[in-house]
């Protein structure tokens, strides 16, 4: 019977994995047969409520943004660690929660695994993926407020600075300025520790200050010792003009 249910299941073969039970309803599956082909048994997940994985096999992390996102609503934006990770960062775990922003308006219930989180700050998507994902900044710290550990604090906050043109440190301190003052106490005291040198030197090695144009690096004779700068320069040559003639 049920790889009889399974084979009809296959059969669909719907055009996504994820799906709301009321859109089945309109493509032919009735609501009863939706929900009873989710249960344990069945060939299909039930990811979150009214949100099934209509695909066998493994629930992946993918299936668990697009049900969060189904959930949330058009409006809603994947934030947090999973947003860093689609950002490219590496340190945040791929067992973190989903993390989802929704407008202020919206009350949608957490559940286990994924939080919903209320905003009057909702940021203009970016899309990776397909995926609306918040911008660098404000995902990053998102994840950052989430009560982590102190070395997962670090690891988060040290990589999206280092990162070719993901953060800077300024915006990372004005976002969490900006924003809830909830769970800013650990990125606050990392931050503090990287801006004034207290923080590991082989951290703070990684996470060097990229060149600006205010002071841009120095430029090397082919013996790799700094060429003098116009100022110093003059300096030496105004010194010699003191110095008495041989």
């Amino acid at each position: 019977m049920q790889k009889t249910i399974a084979a009809k299941a296959v059969a669909l073969n719907f055009p996504r994995r994820v799906y709301r039970v009321s859109e089945l309803v309109k493509l032919g599956i009735s609501q009863s047969k939706a929900y009873r082909w989710a249960r344990a048994d069945g060939p299909w997940t039930r990811l979150a409520p009214g949100i099934v994985l209509v695909a066998p096999g493994p629930v992946t992390v993918r299936d668990r943004i697009d049900a969060a996102l189904l959930r949330a609503g058009p409006d809603a934006m994947l934030t947090g660690l999973h947003a860093a990770r689609m950002h490219g960062l590496k340190s945040p775990p791929e067992s973190a929660d989903i993390h989802v922003l929704i407008p202020h308006r919206q009350k949608i219930q957490s559940y286990a695994g994924t939080r919903f989180e209320r905003t009057i700050r909702l940021p203009n998507p970016v899309y990776v993926d397909g995926i609306p994902v918040a911008p660098p900044v404000r995902a990053v710290m998102d994840g950052a407020r989430t009560f982590l550990s102190a070395a997962l604090t670090r690891q988060v906050l040290f990589e999206a600075i280092r990162a070719e043109n993901l953060c800077r440190f300024e915006e990372l301190v004005a976002e969490m300025e900006s924003g809830s003052r909830r769970g800013t106490a650990l990125p606050r005291a990392t931050l503090r520790s990287y801006e004034f040198g207290t923080a590991r030197p082989h951290d703070r090695l990684r996470v060097a200050p990229r060149p600006s144009a205010v002071h841009p690096p120095p430029v090397l004779r082919r013996d790799r010792r700094p060429l003098l700068s116009a100022g110093r320069l003059l300096r030496r040559a105004f010194l010699r003009t003191l110095m008495p003639s041989p």
